[in-house]
């Protein structure tokens, strides 16, 4: 009977480990440099950011290339172009016969906001924390993913294979210019992934998004004879009424993946009416409802639409229209999911000496890029996304240091692993 036990991974030997220790106050000041660019999305301006990570790359030696998202597509956005960024490494004599791994990351972040105690630029370190923005989603990950890498291309032997780095500036506004439309052009598609997480668990699993457009129609009318039109507003008000009633339901709709908790609908536009004078003829919304990884999208969609059908019907005079304007289904993982979230677990565990928790994300993440072209994905990085909250939108964004010398080191243990070579004993 075949024994199929998995091979213990190896502690991190001393020569790497003393590497990255020797480079942590570098990796500190790699990641204060980047806080300290404000990169707020929106507006969207990534050329000061961009410029301060091209030149912090370049003085690692890495070769970077810029990649030019889709300005039609940023346009229609209503998001300014930008280059994409991305080095890569190559390793043994034919390294397409070897696995290639991508690591993307964002380095634009949320607005700031108020009610910070700590400059949301400042990159202060304080109790083994660092402030600011960005710092635990996005730029702390890339701290992790850029050090890693330097400390596998410096410190390991026998590698087969190539890693990819890619830097978006879109990730804060839902990622749509960035890895999916690279993923969609490529000639090849990489064999794994990793995208920003937590450095104590790993997120394998994410909502689903269906977004649907609300035209409520009715007949315009002077505000002074409104019973000459059909008011579309009154029809909106009862659709909304219905939507809330429904949303306070959900919660009795539970994931059993950890971190998924319910799903949720949002109302996160409306629009009309033509003037101060005017009954309103058209009422526009949007709507955001939240898939969990167990839910039938369709039969959501219908259950959605037929709520609103109902509730705008006894209205005189008013037509309600529902079309679908965005469906990204759940990430749910298969087997090379399981076989990547098994040797960063491992890796963690050996780290920390404790198992990493296995987590789901119910927000945004460009692990469904990934998924979508079937490229096997986790979420693993230096931040506290999906394990203990999502802080890039609180005040006082902060990252605890340990945890990005423990991503760091993980990293680059498991892309050692992943591409059958071995960590040097001695440091370079």
């Amino acid at each position: 009977m075949a024994d199929n036990t998995p091979e213990p991974i190896p502690e991190t030997p001393p020569g790497l480990r003393d590497y990255l220790v020797a480079r942590r106050a570098e990796q500190f000041a790699f990641l204060s440099a980047l806080v300290r660019i404000n990169s707020e999305n929106p507006p969207g301006h990534s050329a000061g950011v961009t410029r301060k990570l091209e030149e912090l790359l370049l003085g690692q030696n890495f070769t970077i290339e810029r990649r030019p998202v889709d300005a039609d597509a940023a346009m229609a956005l209503g998001r300014e172009p930008y280059d994409m960024l991305s080095v890569s490494l190559e390793f043994g004599d034919d390294p397409a016969a070897g696995p290639m791994l991508v690591l993307a990351c964002h380095a634009d972040t949320a607005p700031a906001g108020q009610d910070w105690t700590h400059d949301p630029q400042g990159a202060a370190i304080d109790g083994g924390r660092m402030f600011g923005r960005g710092v635990s989603d996005g730029k702390g990950d890339l701290a992790a993913y850029v050090y890693a890498l330097l400390a596998v291309r410096d410190c390991a032997d026998g590698l087969q294979g190539r890693v990819q780095l890619l830097i978006g500036f879109d990730g804060a506004s839902g990622g749509e210019l960035g890895p999916h439309r690279l993923l969609a052009g490529a000639d090849q598609q990489p064999n794994f992934a990793i995208v920003p997480g937590a450095a104590r668990a790993i997120g394998t699993t994410a909502t689903g998004v269906l977004d649907l457009d609300v035209s409520v129609k009715g007949v315009s009318a002077p505000a002074g004879s409104p019973q000459m039109g059909a008011d579309a507003l009154e029809g909106a008000a009862a659709v909304l009424s219905a939507l809330y009633r429904h949303r306070d339901t959900l919660s009795t709709r539970t994931s059993e993946i950890e971190g998924i908790g319910s799903p949720t609908l949002v109302v996160t536009e409306i629009r009309g009416g033509e003037g101060a004078l005017a009954v309103p003829g058209e009422v526009t919304m949007l709507v955001d409802r939240r898939l969990l990884p167990e839910e039938d999208a369709k039969a959501v969609e219908s259950e959605v639409t037929n709520i609103i059908g109902r509730a705008a019907a006894p209205i005189q005079g008013v037509v309600c229209r529902v079309r679908r304007r965005r469906l990204l289904h759940a990430v749910v993982p298969g087997d090379e999911v399981s076989k990547l979230r098994d040797l960063i677990s491992a890796v963690c565990e050996q780290v920390t000496e404790e198992r990493p928790a296995v987590y789901g994300a119910a927000f945004e993440t460009s692990a469904r890029d990934f998924a979508a072209a079937d490229v096997p994905v986790v979420m693993y990085g230096a931040g506290s996304v999906g394990a203990t909250g999502h802080m890039a939108t609180r005040p006082d964004e902060a990252l605890v240091l340990d945890d990005l010398r423990v991503a760091t080191e993980v990293l680059a243990n498991a892309i050692i692993e992943l591409l059958g070579g071995q960590a040097s004993s001695s440091t370079p």
